[in-house]
């Protein structure tokens, strides 16, 4: 009765709680379908973590990647820069200092230099020659300065705690007072895409859209901390610290609260946010929690993916999360840096799960995989993300057969039911070695010791063309042939006709055959020991890489509609461009194959035993690798490749003991003959993967190929000035746009300055100098010597021939005489003796000339002009043959030998003229010239019919002789009819006298004629 009277109905009292309860029971549904996924670990991402004690720094609270490519990190204990190998903390230039090594922010300038946001210390803008620092008398109010942004106009401002700031190019300016904008508490600063500028203030967030100057209040509270970012399809996202994750805004503006708070993500409490070019969503949370991972369909989020310290991340603390130029996602901790790469080799989450996982392809292009259980799971593209009872469900349904294989027999499955086949007698029970699924009904198989099998229309068939020996593996040519490759190394080709068999004859050598491959006019032959090539019909070439062993072991080659070629090996998976190796083939050089490995998501590396190949490329593109850790798959249809060539860093040379940066210009200390040189790629997805080239001008003739290494060696290095060049290249081979080049001297030591070569050169034209004056008086003595000898010669024949000769021709005229006045004597008989003596005497009177000449020579004591004309006087008469005698230039001191030579020789001249020529008139014409002595005589006569004219005279070969003796040159010229000249040039240093130099050296002796 009470609760009647309290209410007519009690029933309508319970109706609204019933119909919120439901209400509630049906949005659970909904609700729950809009919930993502939350998952651990990041399976499609690939961990590389650099940790505190291991080089990295600590407490990063900020990052930023300047335009070479260069990782920048704002560090409680300073500026650190990476460059995907080493870290290094960054002083300040020289005679400068950070106001404080608590750095928050960073923000890069437009000439690539950095600016600093401290904690409590203001603002710095750095590079690497100047330093700059701004702090309350430069504008910039106390407090921590969390972001930097550049306004559509280019304006930089920055976000302080202390107020909102943008920079004049000298001071920090506060806004004019209608911008609106609080000056208190500002966290955060954004420009967007589309010109609107957002700004975090006061709590709240505000806005200032293209074309206005003043902010505008949105009204939307936001709590401490709280960041934007923008997402590629340029929607603003916001990470509040109480309400989570949420878009803000798009092109058009505010989105509408309903919407902002369907999409909010509550859990997802992040410090910072990035998107990534798929449209993924990365956080750092905050203050714990690690990173997350948050992909979307459409718009709504479909999946989180957590990773945190139990799956490798340095530290559960996490702030900065920036992704670089080449798609790494880096995060930094209190604890070390972080890299997320994305795989590029997937791995088959679920499927089977024995140790030997196999693959067939069906003839309709779908791939398979199986255990040894034959349960088949279909991989086709779409199903990737079932379970494995939804693909071994596809499988059921597949509509052409499918072959497969236990170790002993074959299986085919037809609509979902298998039937294993036994191998025939007496191979029953046998192992298979390799297999050849030709179509849906015919197989090929290598059993047992011996046996090559053909299955066709239900039966088993040996192939008796062959030799009894089993095969290690299958493969079809492209124009059907089988292809059978042996332990032995040996190729078979075999087709309808005929047999072929390759083997070391024709270049094949690459140890048992493991792999088979035919494209088009390409022939691939992979061994344990390597791989071989054939174009077309020639020879097998080993194909060669820049790094050892990366072909070897290949169990599975496959061949995509780009042209691409696929090996998957004992290192994990390799490509290769067929274009690319058909080149290097042909010029008979070394290919750089791409390699993926763990880092790109390998699981293991191939299976090395099995009867069929370990790769299989599907219709839709996936290629599929059986490994020893399972299956993995990758996408063939998108390009995995690198296209961001990398920049170089030249770092610092070592010399000596000293290390310092290799400067542009720099002036290395006398005497370095030994250089260290630094280099690294600014490439930070697999730095271990750059490789090198470098060149030093006048050292290198070309580039030398460095691989891997880091660093250039020089030892013997002359001084001089040189270029250091280096390009690097990428993991796929992407090379450098333009080398790193710096130029730097090397300063010479005294002993290589051109002063001492100047010195140097100066003493050898000296001791040469002295050398030639030794040897000069060596001869002259020698001459002098000679000269005596023959003086004394000439005197002792002048005695004998006056004691001898002379007397007794004296005597017998005596004789002659006293017989011609002999009353006795017929008077015909006297006239012939007077004859006989006159001619006696004249004889005689010659010989006393010779005689005279031989003891004292004529020209002793006179100078040549007076001597040749006593000669003339001579032999001339008197009023005959008058001689015109000419004399240029003042005649210096001559060398009495050498003066006596010239006078013999013109002396010989003038009696020829006389006595031979018949000449009338006689010209002697002496020049002393400052280079040579010219002498010449001329005459009217008849002229000289033979050198030897004059008889019993010295004659022109005597005058030759003499000439050469003196090193002088004679000239004769002469017709019959028309006279004689005789000319005679004797080199100055020959004939004249040296004066004494005023100079000596101390160890030359005076010359004495």
């Amino acid at each position: 009765m009470s609760a009647m009277r309290g209410h007519p109905f009690p029933v309508l009292r319970r109706l609204p709680a019933l119909l919120s309860c439901l209400l509630l029971l049906i949005a659970l549904p909904v609700l729950a379908a809009q919930h993502p996924v939350i998952s651990d670990g990041m399976p499609g991402y690939q961990h590389t973590a650099w940790r505190v004690g291991q080089g990295a720094p600590g407490d990063i609270w900020d990052i930023a990647q300047d335009r070479e490519g260069m990782l920048w990190l704002a560090t409680g204990s300073g500026l650190y820069r990476f460059d995907g190998r080493r870290f290094e903390r960054q002083a300040a230039p020289a005679g400068t200092r950070f106001p404080s090594t608590n750095m928050v922010t960073l923000g890069l300038d437009d000439d690539d230099g950095l600016w600093i946001g401290y904690f409590q210390a203001g603002i710095s803008q750095f590079s690497a020659q100047r330093l700059r620092s701004f702090g309350r008398a430069q504008g910039v109010p106390v407090g921590v300065v969390p972001r930097f942004a550049h306004d559509r106009d280019g304006r930089l401002w920055a976000a302080v705690n202390g107020g909102l700031r943008w920079f004049d190019g000298q001071r920090w300016q506060v806004p004019a007072a209608d911008a609106g904008v609080p000056q208190r508490r500002v966290q955060w600063v954004l420009q967007d895409s589309h010109g609107t500028f957002w700004v975090l203030a006061d709590l709240h967030i505000w806005k200032r859209p293209a074309g206005k100057t003043a902010f505008e209040n949105t009204g939307i509270a936001v709590s401490q901390m709280a960041t934007l970012t923008e997402s590629p399809q340029g929607e603003i996202w916001l990470a509040d610290r109480i309400r989570g994750t949420s878009p803000l805004a798009n092109a058009q503006g505010l989105l509408p609260p309903s919407e902002r708070e369907a999409r909010r993500m509550p859990d997802l409490v992040a410090a910072r946010l990035q998107f990534t070019a798929d449209g993924a969503l990365w956080a750092t949370m905050s203050p714990h929690g690690g990173v997350a991972r948050v992909t979307f369909d459409d718009q709504q989020a479909v999946r989180i993916e957590r990773f945190d310290t139990p799956q490798g991340l340095t530290a559960t603390s996490a702030v900065p999360v920036i992704a670089d130029r080449e798609g790494n996602l880096w995060v930094g901790t209190n604890l070390g840096l972080n890299r997320f790469r994305a795989r590029t080799v997937q791995t088959l989450a679920v499927g089977p799960s024995d140790p030997y996982r196999s693959l067939v392809r069906g003839s309709d292009g779908r791939v398979y995989g199986y255990g040894e259980d034959l349960r088949l799971f279909d991989l086709q593209r779409p199903l990737l993300a079932e379970s494995a009872a939804q693909l071994q469900a596809a499988a059921q349904r597949a509509s052409t057969p499918v072959w497969q294989f236990d170790w002993i027999n074959l299986a085919r499955t037809v609509g979902g039911h298998t039937t294993r086949i036994p191998l025939p007698p007496p191979l029953t029970g046998q192992p298979l070695h390799a297999l050849l699924f030709a179509d849906d009904d015919q197989a090929w198989v290598c059993a047992g010791e011996q046996a090559v099998l053909q299955y066709a229309e239900n039966r088993w068939r040996r192939e008796t063309r062959l030799p009894e020996q089993a095969c290690s593996s299958l493969a079809r040519a492209s124009d059907g042939a089988l292809l059978l490759g042996y332990s032995d190394g040996t190729l078979r080709r075999l087709d309808a006709a005929s047999i072929t068999t390759f083997g070391a004859e024709q270049g094949l050598s690459v140890g048992p055959i493991t792999a088979l491959l035919q494209h088009d006019d390409l022939l691939l032959v992979a061994g344990e020991a390597g791989l071989a090539a054939r174009l077309g019909n020639g020879r097998f070439v080993p194909v060669r890489t820049n790094t050892t062993g990366i072909l070897e072991g290949i169990t599975g080659m496959v061949a995509d509609a780009k042209g691409r070629l696929w090996l998957n090996g004992s290192r994990g998976l390799v490509r290769l461009e067929a274009a690319t190796l058909r080149s290097a083939l042909h010029d008979g050089q070394p290919v750089a194959p791409r390699l993926f490995d763990a880092v790109d998501g390998m699981p293991g590396i191939a299976l090395q035993s099995g009867p069929i190949p370990t790769a299989v490329l599907a219709a839709d593109g996936l290629l599929w690798l059986a490994t020893n850790q399972g299956l993995a798959w990758l996408d063939t249809l998108q390009p995995h490749i690198n296209t961001m060539a990398p920049g170089v860093r030249i770092g610092d040379v070592l010399y000596g003991t000293t290390q310092a940066p290799l400067q542009e210009g720099l002036r290395l200390p006398a005497g370095t003959s030994q250089l260290q040189i630094d280099y690294v790629a600014l490439s930070l997805a697999r730095p271990e993967r750059n490789r090198y080239r470098y060149r030093l001008s006048g050292v290198d003739d070309g580039w030398q190929d460095a691989g891997g290494s880091t660093r250039a060696y020089y030892t013997n290095l002359a001084p001089g000035h040189y270029r250091f060049e280096v390009e690097a290249a990428n993991e796929d081979g992407i090379w450098s746009r333009a080398p790193a080049i710096r130029n730097f001297r090397i300063a010479p030591t005294f002993l290589q300055s051109i002063w001492f070569k100047l010195l140097c050169v100066v003493l050898v034209l000296a001791v040469l100098m002295l050398a030639i004056r030794i040897r000069s008086g060596q001869l002259a003595m020698l001459f002098r010597a000679r000269l005596q000898e023959r003086n004394g010669e000439r005197e002792r024949i002048a005695r004998d021939l006056h004691d001898t000769l002379l007397q007794g021709s004296q005597g017998l005229i005596l004789r002659l005489h006293a017989i011609s006045q002999s009353a006795q004597t017929p008077e015909p008989v006297r006239t012939q003796l007077e004859a006989a003596m006159q001619l006696a005497e004249q004889n005689l009177a010659e010989g006393r000339e010779r005689v005279n000449a031989l003891r004292d020579g004529p020209f002793t004591g006179r100078d040549l002009a007076s001597a040749l004309a006593d000669v003339h006087a001579e032999y001339a008469g008197q009023g005959t043959n008058p001689l015109r005698l000419t004399v240029e230039g003042s005649p210096p001191t001559l060398q009495t030998d050498a003066a006596e030579e010239v006078f013999l020789i013109g002396r010989e001249a003038i009696r020829n003229a006389l006595r031979h020529a018949q000449a009338s008139a006689i010209e002697v014409e002496l020049s002393y010239g400052t280079r040579c002595f010219l002498l010449h005589v001329r005459d009217d006569g008849v002229g000289i019919a033979d050198e030897d004219a004059g008889r019993g005279h010295w004659g022109m070969q005597g005058m030759r002789e003499r000439a050469q003796r003196l090193g002088a040159e004679l000239q004769l010229w002469t017709r019959p009819g028309l006279g004689t000249e005789v000319a005679l040039s004797v080199p100055a240093r020959r004939l004249y006298r040296r004066r004494p130099s005023r100079w000596r050296w101390p160890w030359s002796r005076p010359t004495h004629d």
